[in-house]
């Protein structure tokens, strides 16, 4: 029975020290991409062009991309996609739909989904809204043109 409780014992001290583990390395990740985001807006902030940013996020597709929603001196909205440190690409917001939209075409495809995440990024040079939609069992990933609304792929993942 001792020998029982030891194993036990020694199999919650083995469980707790690897939740611990991945709790530390969860958090020193966020630490790690709050710490780059913040000089991308640094230097963002630093374009003559940029009047002030709304909102800066790192979009993974084929391709990573810092997407920045910035006001320029103009007092236009724009996107801006950073990518090896040189903004590659910009868009007027205005020639673009907003997250709304993406949000409701996404719904009329799967009208009885729950949207998870909506995120602006980029793929082959269009920029796209990434829609991810749970449905049933599955997570539904629905890729749409920000500039055209056309739905690209629409696919289930799990």
């Amino acid at each position: 029975m001792l020998k029982k409780i030891k194993l036990i014992l020694l199999g919650l001290i083995a469980l707790v020290i690897i939740i611990g583990t991945y709790v530390v390395s969860l958090v020193r990740y966020a630490e790690v991409e709050r710490i780059v985001l913040d000089n991308y807006t640094a230097s963002i902030l630093a374009l003559p062009e940029v009047e002030s940013i709304y909102s800066i996020h790192r979009f993974t597709g084929l391709e990573t991309y810092i997407v920045a929603s910035v006001e320029n001196v103009g007092g236009q909205d724009v996107y801006l996609f950073v990518r090896d440190g040189l903004v590659q690409y910009y868009f007027f917001a205005a020639d673009l739909i907003n997250v709304s939209d993406a949000n409701t075409i996404a719904q009329d495809l799967l009208l009885d989904g729950e949207i998870i995440n909506t995120q602006l990024g980029f793929l082959e040079e269009v920029p796209i809204f990434e829609v991810q939609i749970r449905y049933d069992s599955a997570t539904y990933y629905i890729v749409i043109d920000a500039q055209t609304s056309e739905v690209i792929l629409n696919f289930p993942v799990g």
